[in-house]
């Protein structure tokens, strides 16, 4: 969703883009970037070197 630029309820076909956005899909559009933030972080420190700099 978040690669392809598609609010929620424009992918499902329950709106159009001009909808205005409600707290409920505000609310799905904030916890799925959380989730993809906290990801982005794990993928991060393992290719992150191990060790001090030499």
């Amino acid at each position: 969703m978040q690669k392809l630029h598609i609010r929620p309820k424009v992918l499902t076909g329950n709106g159009t883009i001009m909808d205005p956005i409600d707290d409920k899909e505000r609310a799905f559009i904030y916890a799925s970037i959380m989730l993809r933030v906290e990801d982005e972080k794990k993928q991060a420190a393992k290719i992150k070197p191990k060790g001090g700099r030499r």
